[in-house]
């Protein structure tokens, strides 16, 4: 277990597996780096894989501090720095495609070597002009109070119905596991960093992500569409499509080896 101070004082837990060139992988919204475990095995004989967790979640330090996409980006930063990474492969699951497109926005590219966004809107509000966030374009800033409003008054009867939503196919049995790591979140964390997702608007730093990019998404997403892919194919100018078959927006934990293999593929370009 290996430990990083920010800049401003908050330890980040980190894993380094394997040598060569760096792939980090970075997690999602109330997730931690064990969502990646089946990435770390597959590419650790002939990578750098780095997973970490973000500040509030996993085993970081969960401070009142820090809790937007601006330090998060600042965090991805300074680990790369602590670690001496150069030519990096860039992995964003969800909420860390948003930290992608927040970094890209600070530091440009100049470190990296590629990027694979996966199941992840740039813009997550809809609004009368954009139907591309969140729930098909079906989830407004009216939406968003409501959400707040539930995770302040209990944080596990928004995580439950959420993850009902994402992954509706699970059998109550099925969920209790994915219940119970939920339930080990800090509240005051998921509430802070939905509000963050949700004040962001990246269309404008698309253009800016020149390195090789894979677009990677969830035929059977139930939190974005497949037209939100293309219109991320269209906008981040040297990028491909890559859709999973069957999978929703869990797609890193319905089919680790295709990931693995697409993530092999952008980092031997």
């Amino acid at each position: 277990m290996s430990m990083f101070k920010t800049s401003d004082g908050v330890n980040l837990y980190y894993d380094v597996a394997g040598e060569g060139k760096p792939i980090l992988f970075i997690h999602g919204w109330s997730a931690d780096h064990t969502s990646f475990d089946p990435q770390v095995k597959n590419l650790s004989s002939k990578f750098k894989v780095v997973t970490y967790d973000l500040r509030g979640h996993g085993a970081s330090d969960r401070p009142e501090k820090g809790l937007t996409m601006n330090r998060f980006a600042i965090d991805l930063e300074e680990l790369m720095e602590h670690l001496n990474l150069e030519d990096v492969v860039l992995v964003g699951w969800s909420m860390g495609s948003s930290i992608i497109f927040e970094y890209v926005r600070i530091y440009g590219v100049s470190r990296l070597s590629s990027v694979a966004i996966v199941d992840m809107t740039p813009k997550l509000i809809n609004d009368d002009e954009w139907k591309m966030g969140l729930y098909h374009g079906k989830f407004t800033v009216e939406d968003t109070f409501k959400v707040l409003t539930t995770m302040c008054n209990n944080w596990m009867d928004f995580g439950e119905d959420f993850t009902k939503k994402v992954v509706p196919y699970l059998t109550d049995e099925q969920l209790e596991p994915v219940f119970e790591a939920l339930s080990t979140n800090t509240p005051h964390v998921m509430y802070s960093m939905w509000i963050a997702m949700s004040a962001n608007d990246y269309r404008d730093v698309l253009k800016d992500i020149t390195v090789p990019t894979s677009i990677i998404y969830g035929e059977k997403s139930t939190l974005y569409s497949e037209e939100t892919a293309k219109y991320l194919n269209k906008n981040i100018p040297n990028s491909k499509l890559v859709p999973f078959e069957n999978c929703t927006h869990f797609l890193v934990v319905e089919n680790p080896d295709k990931l693995s293999e697409t993530v092999e593929e952008l980092a031997l370009k």
